[in-house]
């Protein structure tokens, strides 16, 4: 609906018209008060609570660490040994690698606000058109889409420095060379580890966007502003 006031607003594009005539007939019938400018609006507003309430969620202390839904793992071949060493009370030096890679990711979360606020900002209208044609989430799925490569650029050196800062890497050469893993780690620790926490991070992150973005559209609650509550009323 969004995307249809959209479009008859700011777009002359004969082929996005015809696509969306039906929505626009029933936009104008349902919300014939809302602008373009207001619907436009809107829909930015709910992409930006989203991903700022996302970043806040994960950018604090426990924002991996303490959410079994997002907490990153150790990669495979560390857990299954963190797991077959656990009974024994080996497991020390991997629990010491899973705790400070999750501490890594909160402390590099919070460089992902300033690259969605300029992905929304660069939002165009066949973006809002698929964006509100599409599921709940399919604003999150336009910031993933948007962000993904230079969010992997940009957490990658405060993933690396904070896997250093917090001797996660220490940890785990201490781990390869102490319970004989040097054969299964063909990267150098450093690599191996920041690969792995910053695609494990930025799923965590974009969970959340998508559950915020998902409330906004269902829960009235959620809908703070004047202009989401005209929107998404």
């Amino acid at each position: 609906m969004i995307a249809a006031l959209i479009s008859a607003g700011w777009t002359t594009q004969a082929a996005a018209e015809s696509d969306l005539s039906k929505v626009i007939k029933a936009v104008t019938a349902s919300k014939s008060g809302l602008t373009a400018s207001q619907a436009d609006s809107g829909l930015r507003e709910a992409l930006s609570l989203g991903a700022a309430a996302a970043v806040t969620r994960v950018a604090r202390t426990d924002g991996y660490w303490g959410d079994s839904l997002i907490r990153i793992p150790l990669p495979d071949t560390l857990s299954k040994a963190q797991r077959t060493l656990k009974p024994l009370g080996l497991s020390g030096a991997l629990d010491d690698v899973h705790l400070k890679m999750n501490r890594a990711a909160e402390t590099a979360a919070p460089a992902a606000k300033g690259l969605f606020i300029d992905a929304i900002k660069a939002l165009t209208i066949q973006d809002a058109i698929g964006i509100v044609k599409g599921g709940p989430t399919s604003g999150t799925q336009y910031l993933q889409k948007a962000t993904t490569p230079r969010l992997t650029t940009l957490f990658t050196p405060p993933i690396e420095t904070a896997l250093q800062e917090t001797g996660a890497v220490q940890a785990l050469d201490r781990a390869i060379k102490r319970n004989g893993l040097n054969g299964y780690i063909k990267k150098e620790p450093k690599v191996y580890l920041s690969e792995f926490a910053v695609g494990k991070a930025l799923g965590g992150l974009f969970h959340y966007v998508g559950t915020e973005e998902t409330a906004i559209r269902t829960d009235p609650a959620k809908r703070t502003s004047a202009i989401l509550k005209a929107v998404f009323g």
